[in-house]
Formats: C-alpha cells, structure tokens, sequence
C-alpha cells in the first residue's frame, strides 16, 4: 500500500509511515488498535471507536486510550501533520470547521511525547486570517510549538495518484507528504456539492486551488475517492461533536448534536459511520461507496465493528 507518493517524502519517512500502514487500512487497525487475538472474522473487521461525552479532551483520551495509547500513535523524533478543517470564519459552536478543543488535545499529546514537529497545513476558503482565529484554531496552538499556516505555492508538490481515474496529479501539502504521522481531522457536516463533508472530503484543504477547481470540474465523488486511494492517514479523528445538517459546507446550518468523536485507521469505515449520523448510507454519498470500491476500505456497516466508550 502507498501511504504517500513514493517520490514525495524523504525515504526515512516513507519508511516509517509504510512500516506502520504496511498492509493497506486493515493492518493499520491491528497495529493501533489491539484487537482480539481470535482468528474470526471479527477480529479482522474494520474497528470505529466511538466516543460520547460533552468534554472533547476527555473524549479524545478515552477513544485514544481504546486504540492502545498515545505512544502507540506519537513516537518521540516523528514528524507529525494534523489535518483538520478550518476553511471558513465559522466559530466553534456554529459546527464549520474541526473543534479547536479536539485540535488542542492532539497537539498536547504530541509534544508530550518528543515528536519532531507538529504543522497543521490548511488551504481556507476564507482567508486564514479571518478563519484561524474565529475558528479558535489560534488559541488551539496556543503556548506550543505547532505551526498552522496555509501554504504558500512553494510548499505544495505536484505528485502523480497511479490508481486515479479521474484524478491522476495533485499538488499536495509537502508537510502532509513528508509526515511520519498524518492525522486526518474533519469535522462532520452536510455539504452541497459532496452530499457530506467527512474524512475523504477533508482532503479538498490538502491541495493547492488548481487541483480543487479541477476536481470540481472533473467529478468530484471520483477525484476524492481517487485521491484517497494515495494519500492514507494514520489516524482518522471525526468531530462530530455537533454536526451541521443543511448549508454547508460554510453555514451557518441547523445542527444536531450527537456529540461524538469517531476514531478509526479505515477513513472508509469512520466516513460510513459517520454517514448513519445524518441517516445516511453510502449509496447517498457516492465517493463513499466509490472509495470502497477501490479498496481504500470499507464501506459496509454490517462488517464494521463499532465500539462505543463513554467519556
């Protein structure tokens, strides 16, 4: 499985992100998340953490916790990217972009732990200087060492997706391409052109604005799901603490508050997941279902093992 261009990233890099993701979505659920040692099918099925609860700290601890601890996730020297969605001059409680609190908790957690570097790349809609700070992402990196930034044209690469169909290039976020660690952190909302913003669609603010326009042009479900199929996280973090149901992606929008953290290696299975919360399915959200037919991962819920926690 490529877990990022092979051309794109360092080689030291690209060792230790394919050592971690070694054997495609499913093997990086069993070297996060510590599954049953049965050789059921269980076992190997696609593992959503969902975490409920009204503190976003606590609840990011708990579903970390869950999935074998922060040191299994942050090893001390590693280059860590986060992606979360902060395109629009949306506060935190009108559900736009990725909760500030959620932000903050990883970006802690990494520091505690010795990483190298934590940036946070974001292409914003709006400009990022209206955006960074309403959205509290500013506060978020508050007292560390986390660089958040939208990057300039210098710091994309144009890199080739070998199993695109639509989408075959992009230029992508280096910082993304280079991370030991890549977080994809979205948050859960209705959006016009996409049926749902989630995880897959998250990547839209990984690109440079050429790229996006493209794939708007081009067919969007099949250049997210193109996409997706070359860059992999490590970890996906879903905030759907509140979750915006018509009018997005920008808002403001009516909001329904399941207030959940969905955590899950498989962005297929997390997106699924996260999909059932606005009732629906991925036959409602086509680069859902594409992806699964891809094999970015999977897309059927009936296979997907979901595991509640309490925070």
């Amino acid at each position: 499985m490529n877990t990022t261009a092979q051309k794109a990233a360092a080689p030291a890099a690209r060792i230790k992100r394919r050592t971690f993701l070694k054997a495609g979505t499913a093997a990086a659920v069993g070297s996060f998340y510590a599954a049953p040692s049965s050789a059921s099918a269980e076992s190997t099925a696609p593992v959503v953490i969902v975490v409920h609860g009204t503190d976003p700290k606590k609840m990011v601890e708990a579903g970390i916790a869950k999935m074998g601890g922060w040191a299994k996730l942050f090893k001390p020297g590693a280059k860590v990217a986060i992606k979360p969605n902060l395109a629009w001059k949306s506060t935190p409680e009108q559900g736009g972009n990725t909760h500030p609190d959620i932000l903050r908790a990883f970006i802690l957690a990494a520091e505690a732990r010795k990483v190298k570097k934590i940036t946070i790349p974001e292409n914003t809609c709006h400009p990022e200087k209206e955006t960074f700070p309403t959205s509290g992402a500013l506060d978020a990196i508050k007292g560390t060492s986390a660089k958040l930034y939208r990057p300039k044209a210098s710091e994309y690469k144009e890199v080739e997706v070998p199993k695109g169909k639509i989408c075959q290039k992009a230029k992508v976020s280096r910082d993304l391409l280079e991370a030991d660690c890549l977080i994809n952190m979205p948050v859960a909302k209705h959006h016009g052109g996409a049926t749902l913003s989630l995880s897959m669609k998250n990547w839209m603010g990984a690109i440079d604005n050429n790229t996006r326009r493209a794939w708007h042009r081009q067919g969007l479900h099949q250049c997210i799901a193109d996409f997706s199929t070359f860059l992999k996280p490590t970890l996906v973090v879903i905030d759907a603490t509140r979750i915006m149901l018509d009018h997005g992606p920008q808002g403001p929008g009516k909001l329904a508050h399941p207030h959940e953290i969905i955590l899950s290696t498989d962005p297929v299975a997390a997106d699924t997941y996260a999909a059932s919360l606005f009732k629906k399915t991925p036959a409602d959200v086509p680069h859902i279902r594409i992806a699964d037919e891809m094999g970015v991962g999977c897309s059927d819920l009936a296979k997907i093992k979901v595991e509640r926690v309490e925070a």
